[in-house]
């Protein structure tokens, strides 16, 4: 609110005391009209969805017209303008003047905010779709222009509301956003840069939605991520490029979705990756390529799978590997040399599979290990032979061979 302290004496007449309120008031009403006029020249005719780095600052007329953390003021705001470096967009057109962290039942979309304070940065948020009618360019998005303190959101898409695109125009400006959570989406393609590129990711959890693809670089450059969680989709199409340039990314969650095949070099660029979970697919069929570059990988999940067949030197890249987990699979055999470079795996889980035999030399390259389940297969014949290489082990306190 602007306020006018006025200095006066009581030797200055009323009337030129008058003549000087009406001068600074036309003075602020032409500097108004002239601020928003160069606002508009600043900005371009392009769509709300062209998310491009601008160098336009907020104008002074509207932030002083625009509570960017609470309600609008009474006053019209008639262009979105970010106050960052890079803005939403060159847009030019109406924006939702709703304070971001108003609540009404007749939204589209409803936001929780922490902090819940007008006049208080925003950096966390839980909004709830309720409209089927949210499109790309709908107004309701420029709420979020100006939320550029925002580093925790997630969008909840409730019982009859629609949401089948990730809002990528909207993350652009939200520089300092480290986590994004999208739930209950219809969501069916994950396209290249869906996340802006934004630098401070560390964390992408796409859960219990539609997807069915990955495009390419669908999460490529997002430097920091840490953990991507893409569970409880309907995931079939993995590009061979979609985990581009991930190089502090630590866990991935890829259960419960449709995954037939993994292509050759798929975790290439995933150099930190520790934790990667394949379980609850459909996936035949298992290569030394696939895990190419995961040197550094301690567990790997792969149970209820659909596999048959293990070949010799399949998790050779894997040294660092200390817990591998096959069970509720279709696994009739192993070859011998299927574990060799394994030389630091704890655990290992064969539980319910179609094993008729183990050959003795399988264990060989697995001298670490301390738990090995083969219950609920159909083994035939066992012999000393075959738990030789790990018989010290098993004296361990903590060790376990778990068989029928």
């Amino acid at each position: 609110m602007l306020r006018l302290h006025l200095l006066r004496k009581a030797t200055v007449p009323l009337a030129i005391l008058a003549l000087c309120l009406s001068l600074n008031a036309a003075e602020g009403r032409t500097r108004d009209k002239e601020n928003r006029r160069r606002a508009n020249d600043r900005l371009s005719s392009s769509t709300i969805t062209n998310y491009a780095s601008s160098s336009s600052s907020l104008s002074s007329s509207a932030s002083s017209q625009y509570n960017a953390y609470g309600s609008s003021s009474s006053g019209s705001v008639p262009y979105a303008v970010s106050s960052a470096s890079s803005s939403a967009s060159y847009y030019n057109g109406p924006i939702d003047e709703t304070g971001f962290c108003v609540r009404r039942r007749d939204m589209k979309l409803m936001c929780y905010c922490t902090p819940d304070e007008n006049h208080v940065p925003v950096q966390k948020a839980e909004c709830w779709v309720f409209s089927e009618g949210l499109h790309q360019n709908d107004t309701t998005w420029t709420r979020f222009y100006q939320q550029t303190r925002l580093r925790d959101l997630k969008f909840v898409i409730q019982n009859h509301g629609r949401l089948d695109y990730i809002p990528t125009h909207i993350l652009k400006p939200l520089e300092n956003l480290t986590s994004i959570t999208i739930e209950y989406s219809q969501v069916e393609i994950v396209r290249s840069y869906a996340f802006a590129n934004l630098h401070q990711l560390e964390r992408i959890v796409l859960t219990n939605n539609q997807i069915m693809a990955l495009d390419q670089e669908a999460f490529a450059n997002h430097i920091r991520l840490r953990d991507l969680n893409l569970e409880y989709n309907q995931i079939f199409e993995i590009d061979r490029k979609a985990f581009r340039n991930l190089p502090l990314c630590e866990r991935i969650n890829l259960n419960n979705n449709n995954i037939t095949n993994l292509h050759d070099g798929l975790f290439s660029d995933l150099v930190r990756l520790i934790y990667l979970n394949l379980a609850h697919n459909q996936i035949s069929v298992l290569t030394s390529d696939i895990f190419k570059g995961l040197g550094n990988l301690n567990v790997l999940k792969l149970t209820h799978n659909n596999i048959n067949f293990i070949g010799d030197t399949v998790f050779a890249e894997l040294w660092s590997l200390t817990e591998l987990e096959l069970d509720d699979n279709k696994i009739e055999r192993i070859s011998e040399r299927a574990l060799d470079g394994l030389n630091n795996l704890k655990t290992l889980n064969l539980r319910n599979n179609l094993l008729k035999k183990i050959d003795n030399g399988l264990l060989r390259g697995t001298t670490a290990l301390l738990s090995l389940n083969v219950q609920s297969n159909k083994l035939e014949t066992l012999t000393f032979y075959t738990f030789q290489p790990i018989m010290d082990n098993l004296v361990n306190s903590s060790s376990e061979l778990l068989l029928n």
